[in-house]
């Protein structure tokens, strides 16, 4: 489960920040430059996707065992919910904590993007794992 939460999350957290950039309106230097683009969203999202699934991983290590109301009977709207609100966490908070440390630019829009990404990451991905457990 951990393996494939890390996984997931390096994968589907960074092409949802690329989809809210999108959806936000890129500004008009992008165009023609898609493969730079995609490369530049991975570049600064990778560290703390790699950290909010390890992160998640760990939460859901930890609930799984003692909160069977998760998986027996499978609810997925507490799944869902579960792993929203987690990953919205975990990635606000590694993305603070990334930025912080590299000395990147911040910004509040960065932690807004992260906590989207992360909820929308982080529900798929628990309610997808919990529902292949039971």
């Amino acid at each position: 489960m951990m393996i494939s939460t890390i996984l997931s999350f390096l994968i589907l957290s960074p092409l949802i920040t690329l989809g809210l950039l999108i959806l936000k309106g890129l500004p008009s230097f992008t165009a023609g430059h898609n493969l730079q683009l995609v490369l530049w969203v991975y570049q600064v999202t990778w560290v703390p996707a790699l950290m909010s699934g390890i992160l998640l991983s760990f939460v859901l290590a930890a609930i799984r065992p003692w909160m069977n109301f998760f998986t027996r009977p499978y609810d997925f709207g507490r799944c869902f919910s579960l792993g929203a609100i987690s990953g919205a966490l975990a990635e606000a908070f590694c993305t603070w904590t990334y930025r912080a440390l590299s000395h990147r630019p911040f910004s509040s829009f960065w932690i807004a993007g992260a906590m989207i990404s992360g909820a929308l990451a982080g529900a798929g991905i628990t309610a997808v794992l919990l529902r292949r457990k039971t």
